[in-house]
């Protein structure tokens, strides 16, 4: 029997690793001194996102959970 990552936990961490870079780039910015209000909201949505995006592996979890102790 093969297990595999389903596609929403691939597509999560995809976003996570979005996230990451957004923050990254942001964080960069505003290190350099730079007073564009867009950094910091770019900060606060790569927060959500990342927040978001770890919810649906957490669930995904809960789920396989859930189907494994209904088959056992």
């Amino acid at each position: 029997m093969e297990i595999s990552s389903s596609s929403a936990i691939n597509t999560a961490i995809e976003g996570l690793k979005k996230a990451q870079s957004d923050v990254e780039k942001s964080a960069q910015n505003i290190a350099s001194g730079s007073l564009d209000p867009e950094d910091v909201v770019s900060l606060s949505l790569a927060a959500t996102s990342f927040k978001a995006n770890a919810a649906v592996i957490r669930t995904d979890a809960q789920n396989t959970q859930a189907l494994l102790d209904i088959t056992a």
